[in-house]
C-alpha cells in the first residue's frame, strides 16, 4: 500500500485520531469507526517522493449500517416500542426494503456501502456518510493516512464513489452490490430481508391500531396478542353479521338459508379479508 487512493478506508489509529483532535475534534468520537478518502486518486500519486497533486485530503466519516437504517426507520410514524423492543406496522416494510436496497446498492447519494471485511480489519457492514467529511493537509498527514489504510476498492466500486462524490452518481454504470460480494440472486435476497427483520418486529397493517392500543397496559407480547386477535375476530363478526343482514334485507330466506349463506360467506377468503380490514 504504497499511495492512497479514492475510496481507501483508514481504522483508527492512535496518530491518525491525534491529527483530528488538533484539526476536527469533533471527528475523533468512537462513533466515527472508520474513515474513507474521498479525494480523487490522480491527485494523490507521489512520483519520485515528490509531493502529491492535492494540498488536502478529504476524508469521510464511517459508521455501522445499523445507524443509517434505524434513522430511516425513525422517520416511520407507525411505530411503538414495547419492553425494549421496536414493533412497526407493516405499511413500513416496502419503504425499509427500498432504503436498505439503495444503501447496498451505493445508489443512495448520502451513503456509501462497505461490506464487512473481517480479514482486513473492517468488521461490520458499514456505510460512508459522505456530506460528514473533513479535510487535512497533504504535506502534513499522508503518511499518516497512508499507515491508517486496510482496505482498497475495486475499480469500479472506486468509480462509483467518484460520481456520489461528484453528485453525478446516476450516470454511472458499475455493476450492483451483488456479483461482487454475494454469489447468487436467492442469498442476496435473503441478506435483504434478515437485515429488514433485524431491525424490527413487524406487525400486520390491520392489527397495528390495536397492537398499539393494546401495548399501553398489557404485561407481555402474549397478552397483547391474544387481545388483538380477539379484538379481530369480533370485527370479523360484526362485519359479518353487517354483511349479512344487507343481503338478507334484500332477499326473503329462511333460518336455514341464512345460516347456509353465514357459513359461506364466512369461508370465502377475499370476503374475510375484506371485512379485517
Amino acid at each position: 500500500m504504497k499511495s492512497l487512493r479514492q475510496g481507501d478506508v483508514l481504522k483508527r489509529t492512535p496518530e491518525l485520531l491525534d491529527v483530528l483532535r488538533e484539526v476536527h475534534p469533533h471527528y475523533a468520537d468512537d462513533k466515527y469507526t472508520y474513515f474513507q478518502v474521498l479525494t480523487q486518486s490522480c491527485d494523490l500519486v507521489r512520483r519520485n517522493d515528490a509531493q502529491c497533486k492535492s494540498r488536502y485530503i478529504s476524508l469521510a466519516a464511517v459508521r455501522s449500517i445499523d445507524v443509517v437504517v434505524q434513522r430511516a426507520i425513525e422517520k416511520y410514524e407507525k411505530k411503538t416500542i414495547f419492553q425494549n423492543q421496536l414493533y412497526c406496522s407493516e405499511q413500513h416494510k416496502a419503504a425499509l426494503k427500498d432504503v436498505i436496497n439503495k444503501l447496498l446498492n451505493n445508489n443512495d447519494s448520502n451513503h456509501f456501502f462497505l461490506r464487512a471485511t473481517p480479514e482486513s480489519g473492517l468488521m461490520l457492514d458499514s456505510c460512508t456518510l459522505l456530506h460528514l467529511s473533513i479535510s487535512i493537509q497533504a504535506s502534513l498527514h499522508y503518511d499518516t493516512c497512508l499507515a491508517a489504510k486496510i482496505v482498497e476498492l475495486k475499480e469500479n466500486f472506486r468509480a462509483k464513489l467518484g460520481w456520489l462524490v461528484g453528485n453525478l452518481y446516476s450516470r454511472v454504470g458499475t455493476e450492483d452490490y451483488v456479483p461482487s460480494a454475494i454469489a447468487d440472486k436467492p442469498a442476496y435476497d435473503a441478506f435483504v430481508n434478515e437485515m429488514i427483520d433485524r431491525y424490527v418486529a413487524w406487525v400486520p397493517q390491520s392489527d397495528f391500531a390495536s397492537f398499539l392500543s393494546n401495548a399501553k397496559d398489557a404485561n407481555s407480547l402474549t397478552e397483547i396478542t391474544e387481545r388483538v386477535n380477539q379484538q379481530r375476530e369480533k370485527k370479523r363478526d360484526s362485519g359479518l353479521e353487517q354483511l349479512l343482514g344487507a343481503i338478507t334485507n334484500k332477499i326473503n330466506v329462511s333460518a336455514d338459508d341464512k345460516i347456509a349463506l353465514r357459513n359461506i360467506l364466512a369461508a370465502h377468503p377475499v370476503v374475510m379479508k375484506g371485512l379485517s380490514k
